[in-house]
């Protein structure tokens, strides 16, 4: 015993003196890096002001950095120092197109864009914004070197639209593919066990591991879904180009855009220009003087890595300095009547980040909107397929408890609020959607591997085991019994009850109308408008607005907001970039690895690695090119 006692002793003592030695290279390391980085930053005087907008500033839009649900101004660090890694959020996009409006100095905004790979509600958001900068009386111009559907969605909007004079366009339509599992699956020797219950034939997510293609009714609801999006999108171009609608159902059912002058003839162009053409056309647009471009980053943020360094520092402090665990957390004000918490990306228990809903962080930000005595009103801004039923149950519980309290609860839907993410939704006292949301899927239903060929008959392994009780333990080397298999489909069918309950008294509606519209089948905003899943169009100032009347705060302004959760301060991002994530998926996507292949696994292996075997999920995403 002593013997264990003393090599307990030596590994803990010599772990003390590595953590301590390494705490010290880490305040000297750090030091240099704040050093470093202060000289950086500090390239202006301190007390001089950086001049963005000038007479004759021309704004460029090009869509190379993805719009995302929220800003976020952080900084990477790679083996070549730090970088700014700003991202910029829809809302505030919005808000500096409708400065811009505002800005005696700004004359205009040139579009270059090709490609705008973006979800459909997202886009429309984006090009509402660039419509109410046209109604400023301003003028708006694009061009491009090609032009995919979605860049002509957005480029629709301007006043005068050009292409390179061999430019290539992509006007196809719109199509949705859903890859299917099951036959790679066999020929691995694994199979896969589904249990979605009576109720959910519309909850497509398992049908990749079940089948080679589309059931009936899955295509049925995607159809329905997609010509909806197309819609919207023909309309959209119509409308701004001002032709007729059915010329781009022409266009795209024989491919009829082939070159570039084909664009010209069908007046989806105003012409074809090299860009040092269109350069002198914005030249005349400003009566000869020479315009001043700032990208749309620059204008809404200047200096991306200010104040950066006194985060960084304060940041290390923090995290030297934590409180004890259990500590009792004071209640305090938050700093404004309204608080805004984004609800981005898939709901996991747990933890969340940026990319992903954990239950513990939105549940917390939720919860703190609740106890903070000058907030008001909450408008949860919800981008998600769904996720884990037993995370989205536990957030949905902290939503009624901030009703309970009195705070007016209004939900915004994004790109996506689906299953899960209707889960969250269904309790707001109003709920606003774009006409392109997609939304619904309510449902769930529960997926487990087994991979018994694969196993014993390719790999060559036996078991064994001893156990309690008969159905003990759910393995990967068998499938379920009988038993195992009523149980779990009963769990199943009790969450869905569960689920169509909490809808049916959210949007004060019946059960079985609810569950005549559930069944796992999606909707966009404006359909589900009509059946009454959501009440208004809108985007998330829409909801803002609302939120802030039905609490009588007739006064609100920008300066009244909060934003939760609170974003990732930058020593941590340090500490998880050093820790080679971002090298990991630089190098995953260097071999050949597409974007999109890569969130697609992760997100069919987030479904199977998850502790919670019952999903509230949507199976697949939507973007534009």
């Amino acid at each position: 015993m002593s013997f264990l006692k003393n090599i307990a002793s030596s590994c803990l003592g010599a772990s003390v003196a590595i953590l301590i030695a390494g705490s010290i290279l880490i305040f000297i390391f750090v030091g240099a890096l704040v050093g470093g980085i202060a000289e950086a930053v500090g390239g202006i005087e301190e007390g001089e002001e950086v001049e963005v907008s000038k007479a004759n500033t021309v704004i460029r839009i090009d869509m190379s950095t993805p719009i995302a649900e929220r800003s976020s101004n952080e900084a990477n660090f790679s083996l070549n120092g730090f970088e700014a890694n700003s991202a910029m959020g829809l809302r505030d996009f919005q808000r500096a197109i409708q400065q811009a409006a505002e800005d005696d100095d700004v004359e205009g905004l040139y579009l270059n864009i090709e490609s705008a790979p973006a979800a459909p509600s997202t886009l429309t958001d984006l090009r509402n914004a660039l419509k109410a900068f046209k109604s400023s009386g301003k003028w708006i111009i694009g061009w491009s070197e090609g032009m995919t559907l979605g860049g002509l969605y957005l480029n629709s909007v301007a006043d005068e639209l050009y292409l390179h004079p061999n430019g290539y366009s992509d006007v196809s339509g719109m199509r949705l593919q859903t890859t299917y599992y099951k036959g790679m699956l066999e020929k691995l020797g694994v199979g896969m066990t589904v249990l979605r219950g009576p109720d959910n034939e519309y909850k497509s997510a398992v049908e990749p591991f079940t089948r080679q293609s589309m059931s009936a009714s899955n295509k049925e609801q995607l159809t329905a879904l997609l010509e909806d999006i197309w819609g919207e999108v023909r309309g959209g171009i119509a409308e701004g180009r001002g032709v007729d609608a059915q010329r781009l159902d022409e266009i795209s059912e024989n491919l009829a855009w082939r070159t570039a002058e084909d664009g010209v003839e069908w007046e989806l162009l105003d012409g074809l220009l090299y860009e040092d053409e269109l350069k002198e056309r914005l030249k005349e647009k400003l009566e000869g003087e020479e315009p001043v471009f700032v990208s749309i980053d620059e204008y809404m943020n200047p200096d991306p890595m200010e104040g950066f360094a006194e985060e960084f520092e304060f940041s290390l402090m923090e995290m030297f300095n934590q409180g004890e665990y259990g500590e009792t957390e004071e209640v305090e004000p938050l700093g404004g009547p309204l608080a805004v918490i984004y609800a981005t990306g898939s709901i996991n228990m747990g933890q969340g980040d940026s990319q992903t809903i954990g239950s513990e962080t939105l549940a917390e930000a939720i919860r703190a909107a609740r106890l903070a005595p000058d907030v008001e009103a909450v408008v949860l801004r919800v981008s998600s397929p769904g996720g884990s039923a037993l995370a989205s149950d536990v957030i949905w519980r902290e939503t009624e408890l901030l009703k309970e309290a009195g705070k007016t609860f209004v939900v915004s839907m994004g790109d996506y609020a689906a299953s899960g993410g209707y889960y969250i939704s269904a309790g707001a006292e109003r709920i606003f959607a774009s006409p392109n949301t997609i939304t619904g899927s309510i449902g769930v239903f529960g997926m487990l591997p087994y991979a018994t060929e694969l196993l014993e008959d390719k790999m060559g392994l036996a078991y064994d085991d001893v156990r309690t009780h008969s159905h003990a333990g759910i393995g990967l080397e068998a499938q379920l019994d009988e038993v195992q298999m009523a149980a779990m489909n009963e769990s199943v069918t009790d969450i869905y009850q569960d689920f169509v309950q909490i809808v049916a008294n959210g949007r004060g509606m019946s059960y079985d109308d609810v569950d005549a519209i559930a069944r796992g089948r999606v909707w966009t905003g404006q359909d589900a408008q009509k059946i009454g899943l959501v009440d208004e169009l809108g985007d998330l100032q829409d909801a803002i607005d609302a939120a802030a009347s039905m609490a009588g705060l007739d006064s609100l302004i920008e300066e009244d907001l909060v934003f939760l959760p609170e974003l990732k301060d930058p020593i941590e991002q340090f500490v998880e970039e050093l820790a080679g994530a971002d090298l990991l998926m630089e190098s995953v996507l260097s071999a050949g690895i597409s974007q999109k292949q890569l969130n697609h696994w992760l997100t069919v292996r987030k479904m199977l690695s998850s502790k919670d075997r019952i999903q509230a999920r949507l199976p697949y995403f939507i973007e534009i090119q």
